[in-house]
């Protein structure tokens, strides 16, 4: 009797773990070239999702039988991985072909039933790699199959070993190998990685063919499980792999809300996620062969339910945990990795433990399906096309029809009852099986003990904490730029008392919160816990970008597409015009439903019947549009929001440049605030890429830029009849832009001198997203002072304005110099020099005007130019001003001077400020400002001066003459 030698195991392990990395890579770098094809909708997600994890179950069944038969199913392992390297090779040929038949199919389908398409795409893209990838597992198992013990056993470690892989490979895919070089250099990447593996499988499997036992008799088969736990094993991996992703879409959604939705976060989500099954397995992989698996599952199930029971009240205080760990963190560059780690850690927290049992309940439940040594591959590859019918129903079910209907909340409590359900089964079918050998039968209380227990527990919890889901988002906020209240029961508390809560919704794409600031007449939307509209400071910038293409391009727009609807403030401002078709595409339908509650702001732009709402992803909708536009304005969220760069691209603005009528007009917003430099001269200089003439416009944290394939002629006299509409005029007024001279005001870039800021560089692509890696950075780094180069700052460049030339030909007035003046001070520093310059042309032109005078001293504190703002200030209260707004500033003049000059040798008698603060603050206990000004004026005081019982104020300092 001779052995031949088998291959190291653990060289052979590693293999698998390098192509479980590379799976994930894969994985990530094909889901996004399908988001940029067929969108990235919810919709277009749980299809990719759906296929891919389909393509890999039937790989399983189809190449698991295959394993059975084969001689060296190593060397079927090196043949798998071979054609799954060639094919990544050839997947952007595949997938371009394939956008062809898309595009030509979808157009002629319904929008509400491009499903079929999608799908279609999808599968005819995914089925080879995934076939491919599905039967690298059941060919290994099998290459080490001698016993069903030792199946056993290996189906575990091989499960963890390959799961472990691809935490490791979504994780350097999502944080550094993307980032750094792209799409297509990560895929060509990973399939030279695939072919390494595969070359290295087939040397092993010729260096070492199958072990062959000569002239032994047929080895003999272990003890099998009865056909009635195989049945209970298979309906439990279907049952967990439902509860699975179910859990998973709805543990994505409520971090998302928590920690932010960057595409960071979503790489660190999933890594926990699989890194928690992958140690499930490994800890079932060292626990000894023995006892009832069956049974082991069925307390896997009752244990994630408990866990989920604990973890329930943990969710609700995680909103204030991150922001307490995020406030105590230095925002630095050198923080950033940190601050990851942070973010992973609260990933984990959440995870962990239920993908724990979950990867322990897989192995556990397929050894009770797998009878025969002989038929290994067969059968894992049945145990994993259950799983995967589970997986794919959770998928499509708990992300397109369960989530909407009744959120995470109820997402939850169906996965504790699928939980139980498998539990239940598993547990009945071995008390039967034990009645089957002969043992005494046990009663059914003590067989469904552990389930009434946990299904008690889970009632107690989950009906106990109904409603959680709304206060998580009232009380998320992705921006800290305040210390956190000291703990969870201040926050839920102080956010009661200053938000009424007026919608919430959970839908495929979004967790949508309207809600409504007791104390003021401003409404605000969140959107996965971030605000993405209001009625507040984010209007002015609704509505400019609302009116600026139609009021700036030589022919007035009929068609007209929005890209964003927020709060559908910016439709309303587009259809001030006499446009005829308004398209507004719209990725969440709890958005559309929310903006409806900001029909006083959106002129009920939502149910205008020139309104057309689409629910889709704008790439997906514009490539298939029907028509060309004359107008299209695109006002995504901020592009550090998973998805949303992608709308930011040089693909993008070739889509929409193909889309566009010969004379039509581009209007994109971009922000500077939680930004950087480099990242604005970045967008600008993709836009640039595609349309050769631009300008840009408002400031100073939110840029409104103008595109179009040739330069726009400015008629003054065209521009200011469209603004002098009832409907226009109404509209501009509430942000208080009266006039074109206010309007031209705005215009901070021409032509030139935008493309001059823009400068050489690298563009951002669909292939290589410079902004969706850079931007949650930035935005991590928060600098709110971002210098974009203004040129109504540069009077040698100030010529090329539109403002310029116009007011040579109609001099502003005081009237018009006031209200720029206001609307400019409402948005901009006190400190700006707009300000300043805004405040001395007023000045100019009302010298007498006490208001003209206030505000330029005002001005001139805030650049601490105290003797000449002081020249302006003292004769204003010495002729009797009162006002909280001149003493407000007059507080503040006194306060910097005491500052910058007062001394032990330098007394000096402030008994006007004091006498004026005493007499004018206590009448004005609401005024923020003044009340602000005034404690700064006391802290600047010697303590005598503040004291209303005191009636001598010192004239100098102590030990002073």
């Amino acid at each position: 009797m001779t052995h031949t030698p088998r291959p190291p195991k653990n060289l052979v392990a590693a293999l698998l773990f390098l192509s479980g990395a590379t799976a994930l890579v894969y994985e990530l770098v094909w889901s996004k070239y399908l988001g940029n094809v067929l969108g990235n909708s919810g919709q277009a997600h749980a299809v990719v999702l759906a296929t891919f994890m389909g393509g890999l179950a039937l790989g399983a069944f189809v190449f698991g039988r295959t394993a059975d038969r084969v001689k060296n199913p190593l060397a079927l392992y090196g043949v798998l991985e071979l054609g799954v390297g060639l094919y990544a090779l050839a997947f952007p040929y595949v997938l371009g072909a394939l956008e062809h038949v898309w595009l030509s199919v979808a157009v002629h389908v319904p929008e509400h039933l491009r499903v079929g398409p999608r799908l279609l795409v999808s599968s005819l893209s995914l089925v080879v790699p995934t076939l491919l990838m599905g039967g690298t597992l059941p060919a290994l198992v099998r290459h080490f199959a001698a016993s069903l013990a030792g199946v056993r056993k290996e189906l575990a470690r091989l499960y963890a070993i390959n799961s472990l892989g691809a935490a490791v490979g979504v994780y350097i895919a999502g944080t550094r190998l993307v980032p750094l070089i792209g799409l297509s250099a990560s895929a060509t990447l990973a399939a030279g990685l695939n072919v390494f593996l595969a070359l290295a499988a087939l040397a092993l499997a010729r260096q070492h063919p199958p072990a062959v036992v000569v002239g032994a008799a047929a080895a003999v088969e272990d003890v099998a499980y009865p056909r009635r736990a195989v049945r209970a094993a298979l309906l439990g991996v279907m049952l967990s792999g439902f509860t699975s992703m179910l859990y998973q879409v709805t543990w994505i959604r409520l971090l998302s809300i928590v920690l932010g939705a960057s595409t960071y976060a979503f790489t660190l989500i999933l890594t926990a996620f699989i890194l928690g099954i992958g140690l499930g397995s490994f800890w079932l992989m060292t626990r000894k062969e023995g006892g009832d698996s069956l049974k082991l599952y069925g307390w896997t199930q009752v244990g994630l339910v408990l866990s989920l029971c604990v973890a329930l009240p943990l969710y609700v205080r995680l909103p204030h945990l991150f922001r307490w760990s995020e406030w105590m963190l230095a925002r630095e560059v050198e923080t950033w990795p940190l601050f990851q780690a942070i973010t992973f850690a609260f990933c984990c927290l959440v995870l962990l433990i239920p993908t724990f049992i979950m990867g322990a309940a897989f192995p556990a439940a397929a050894r009770v399906a797998t009878a025969k040594v002989s038929e290994v591959g067969r059968q894992l590859g049945g145990v994993y096309l259950w799983n995967t019918l589970g997986t794919i129903s959770g998928a499509v079910l708990g992300g397109l029809v369960l989530m909407p209907f009744w959120g995470m909340q109820g997402n939850f409590v169906a996965g504790a009852v699928a939980n139980l359900l498998a539990a239940g089964l598993a547990f009945e079918a071995t008390s039967h099986g034990k009645q089957a050998e002969g043992a005494k039968p046990v009663p059914a209380w003590r067989v469904f003990a552990p389930v009434g227990g946990a299904a008690v527990l889970a009632l107690l919890v989950l009906g106990g904490m109904h409603g959680w889901p709304q206060r998580l988002s009232d009380i998320a906020a992705i921006r800290v730029d305040r210390k956190p209240p000291e703990s969870y029961a201040t926050l839920v508390e102080r956010t009661k008392r200053l938000i009424r809560p007026l919608f919430y919704a959970d839908d495929t794409f979004a967790t949508v919160m309207v809600g409504e600031l007791s104390k003021e007449n401003l409404r605000f939307m969140k959107i996965n816990g971030k605000v993405d509209a209001s009625n507040g400071g984010d209007i002015e910038t609704q509505v400019v970008a609302g009116h600026l293409g139609a009021l700036l391009q030589p022919r007035e727009p009929r068609n007209v597409l929005l890209v964003g609807s927020g709060a559908a403030i910016t439709a309303g401002s587009v259809l001030a015009h006499p446009v005829e078709r308004l398209d507004m595409v719209e990725i969440s339908p709890a958005v559309i439903e929310g903006a409806r509650l900001f029909k006083a702001d959106n002129r009920n732009a939502v149910d205008d019947p020139r309104t057309h709402i689409h629910i889709d992803d704008a790439k997906t909708f514009m490539a298939l549009a029907p028509i060309k536009y004359d107008l299209i304005v695109s006002v995504p969220s901020n592009p550090w929001v998973a998805g949303v760069s992608g709308l930011f691209t040089r693909d993008f603005f070739q889509l929409v440049d193909k889309h566009l009528a010969e004379d039509g007009v581009l209007v994109q917003w971009i922000h500077t605030y939680e930004s950087n430099r480099e990242l604005v001269r970045l967008v600008m200089r993709t836009l640039r890429d595609t349309f050769p003439h631009a300008t840009t416009w408002l400031g100073p944290e939110d840029l409104v830029m103008v595109a179009s394939r040739k330069p726009l002629s400015f008629d003054a006299a065209s521009v200011a009849a469209r603004m002098a509409r009832p409907e226009v005029k109404a509209d501009l007024e509430r942000v208080d832009i009266k006039d074109l001279f206010a309007l031209l005001s705005k215009q901070l870039h021409s032509d030139a001198g935008q493309k001059a800021f823009a400068g050489e560089g690298p563009i951002n692509t669909d292939d290589h997203n410079l902004l969706e890696y850079a931007s949650p950075v930035a935005f991590f780094l928060s600098q709110l002072d971002v210098r974009v180069k203004d040129e109504r700052r540069a009077p040698d460049s100030g010529p090329g304005l539109l403002l310029h030339d116009y007011v040579r030909q109609h001099p502003p007035t005081a009237e018009q110099a006031a209200g720029l003046y206001r609307n400019i001070e409402r948005y901009h520093a006190e400190k700006d020099p707009l300000v300043r310059g805004v405040a001395t042309l007023w000045h100019s032109l009302a010298p007498e005007d006490p208001a003209a005078v206030l505000a330029l001293g005002k001005a001139l504190v805030a650049q601490g130019e105290l003797s000449v703002a002081a020249s302006l200030l003292e004769p204003e209260v010495a002729k009797g001003g009162r006002s909280p707004e001149l003493t407000t500033a007059y507080l503040k003049l006194v306060s910097a001077r005491a500052w910058a000059a007062r001394t032990v040798w330098t007394p000096r008698s402030d008994d006007v400020a004091i006498a004026l603060a005493r007499e004018v603050v206590p009448r004005h206990p609401q005024d923020a400002k003044l009340q602000k000004a005034y404690k700064e004026f006391c802290e600047a005081m010697p303590p005598v001066a503040c004291d209303p019982k005191a009636s001598v104020v010192p004239t100098a300092a102590p030990g002073g003459p």
